[in-house]
């Protein structure tokens, strides 16, 4: 469904998932065909700092957990502060939504919503890394933007059936920029 937003046409699509198995997300069907309407290509250099076993991340993926193929094991935060700036074309801000969450893949309840500028602290470094016109592919259960620099472009709602929350990914692109960078 179409519908305009500030005076911008924007696209809102609704996503029956199937049922929720603790999957990792780079698994879910859904997120290929979202990869294949933001235009996705393998040439992109995409960073992610919850990467899991996501392959998408060649050279820059993080992941808290020491056994998941990510290539980095920091803090998302010294993760991104460590990515040079504007090297990418996508980056992948799924982070555990919630404390339980956090329990289960991390061993620890630390819910990043939950505690003050840190999620404000990660889009800056996101503004920082994307490339112009970059974008930022986010998961969660708000639509929030956390930093000025982003235009909304796209939501997708992912429905998991009655017993599970629907999970919201928002697709952003890199608008500020600075003629350092061309």
């Amino acid at each position: 469904m179409d519908y305009f937003r500030g005076g911008l046409l924007m696209n809102l699509e609704r996503i029956r998932e199937g049922s929720y198995s603790g999957r990792d997300t780079h698994l879910w069907k859904s997120f290929g065909r979202i990869l294949k309407h933001i235009g996705y290509e393998a040439s992109w250099e995409v960073v992610d700092p919850f990467a899991r076993n996501c392959p998408l991340a060649h050279r820059w993926s993080n992941d808290l957990n020491p056994t998941t193929s990510a290539k980095f094991n920091l803090d998302a935060q010294d993760f991104l502060e460590g990515v040079p700036s504007n090297v990418a074309d996508l980056v992948i801000f799924d982070p555990p939504f919630s404390e339980p969450q956090a329990e289960r893949k991390y061993g620890e309840g630390a819910n990043l919503y939950s505690e003050p500028g840190r999620i404000p602290d990660m889009m800056l470094e996101i503004g920082r890394i994307l490339k112009p016109s970059g974008l930022l592919m986010k998961f969660g259960y708000n639509s929030s933007r956390h930093w000025a620099g982003l235009q909304l472009l796209n939501v997708y709602l992912l429905n998991f059936g009655g017993n599970r929350n629907d999970v919201i990914v928002t697709i952003w692109k890199q608008t500020q920029t600075s003629l350092g960078d061309f």
